[in-house]
């Protein structure tokens, strides 16, 4: 695994058009704990709670902008010890509203993941509005025997606003999903349409959906996990879905009709893995 230094505003930031927050994610007192070593507006730290009444912190990002407006940038840096474990999620989808000057709204995801630890992250929808130009960039770092279920999910945009929705609306898309394990890729997922005939060739690729997800899961896994999850989500109406599996590497690409159905999906394959992680069900997540 690669430690991240702690990132420090600059200067030169624009008060509310900057977010940062610095999370260490720590084993204290028998449990683990995470700490804000410092955060910038929008994001904002409402502390965290322990859903599932053991060890295990549960985090809901909190962007109080309520989305990115034009050249808006967010980066969110965290750092898990050896042996701690957390779950990290978002209140909301990121929306990512217009851009009519050009300019571009950037989220960053940098998290580093100890030996032995596990990081469950699951974070709501991209949604890239009408006009946008988003750039996305999350990148996590696990070392041989850190835990990790992590997920990346887009949505075409505001699919039934107005009359006839947004979708495939947008103007630009760059968004890159990697994780390494120690320091050399295990996966690079890249959603990439910068240009009109890049956007249409990716609504092509997308078969008719609206919604696309990624899941990364990396542990020790019951053997068949993946042929399991398959049938599952083959059962699920409005998904097309497919598992694979190398070691102790497993991933999963959905695509779906509505937002509902792809979140579910994914909860579906998290109810398979997690107690093999984590060693307890998956259950609904607490964001009120």
């Amino acid at each position: 695994m690669t430690a991240h230094p702690r990132v420090l505003p600059d200067p030169a930031w624009a008060i509310g058009k900057h977010a940062l927050m610095n999370l260490a994610v720590r084993l204290r007192n028998g449990r683990t704990e995470i700490d804000p070593s410092s955060w910038r507006i929008p994001y904002q730290w409402q502390g965290t709670h322990y859903q599932d009444n053991d060890d295990q912190p549960f985090l809901l990002l909190i962007n109080s902008g309520g989305g990115f407006v034009e050249g808006d940038t967010a980066h969110l840096h965290a750092t898990l010890d050896p042996g701690s474990r957390a779950l990290i999620t978002t209140t909301a989808a990121s929306k990512f509203y217009k851009c009519p000057s050009g300019e571009t709204s950037a989220e960053h995801i940098t998290i580093a993941v100890g030996a032995g630890a596990l990081l469950e992250y699951c974070p709501d929808e991209a949604i890239p509005f009408a006009g946008s130009r988003v750039l996305r960039r999350t990148r996590i770092d696990i070392a041989e025997d850190s835990r990790l279920f992590a997920t990346d999910m887009i949505s075409a945009g505001r699919i039934h606003y107005g009359r006839s929705g947004e979708a495939f609306d947008f103007h630009a898309l760059d968004s890159e999903f990697v994780v390494n394990l120690d320091g050399v890729p295990l996966i690079i997922d890249r959603q990439m349409a910068t240009q009109p005939d890049e956007v249409a060739a990716l609504a092509r690729m997308w078969d008719g959906a609206c919604h696309q997800a990624t899941v990364i899961i990396w542990g020790d896994l019951p053997e068949g996990i993946e042929d399991r999850i398959e049938q599952t989500l083959d059962g699920l109406g409005g998904v097309k879905a497919g598992a694979s599996r190398q070691g102790r590497l497993l991933s999963c690409r959905i695509l779906a009709a509505e937002t509902w159905m792809c979140h579910e999906a994914i909860h579906e394959v998290w109810k398979h893995v997690r107690p093999a992680l984590a060693g307890k069900p998956a259950r609904l997540i607490r964001k009120c």
